[in-house]
């Protein structure tokens, strides 16, 4: 009894998956060794972006190409010195014009990639 004809089939062996491993070496691959993707969708992040937030986002690094969670690091910033001066003016030149500086709410907001420390957002307070 003679096979069917199947229009697919060229007479050839079906190809079997390479062993896993680096190509080309015929070494396995070292075990917890991952491959970096630093290819960013474009328009994803130009530069660097303002993020509207103080808490940490998830992001892809523009610089490392990682899946991070930002780390958000507060720094004083032009609402801060404003309030910073008006208390001044009015009469708290005993310290108490440094209030600003204590609380989170008036600080600009940097975001951070933790793997390699590059700045990807900055949040400011007052959108100058």
């Amino acid at each position: 009894m003679a096979p069917k004809e199947n229009p697919d089939y060229d007479g050839q062996r079906p190809r079997e998956t390479p062993p896993p491993g680096n190509p080309g070496t015929g070494r396995p691959a070292s075990p917890g060794v991952y491959p970096v993707y630093t290819q960013v969708p474009p328009g994803l992040f130009p530069g660097i972006a303002h993020m509207a937030t103080s808490i940490p986002v998830p992001a892809v690094c523009p610089y490392c190409g990682n899946r991070i969670m930002t780390v958000t690091t507060f720094t004083p910033g032009l609402l801060t010195w404003l309030l910073c001066s008006g208390l001044f003016v009015f009469g708290c030149f005993l310290g108490c014009c440094l209030i600003p500086f204590c609380i989170r709410s008036t600080m600009d907001v940097v975001h951070s990639c933790p793997l390699c420390h590059h700045q990807i957002f900055y949040f400011h307070r007052l959108g100058l």
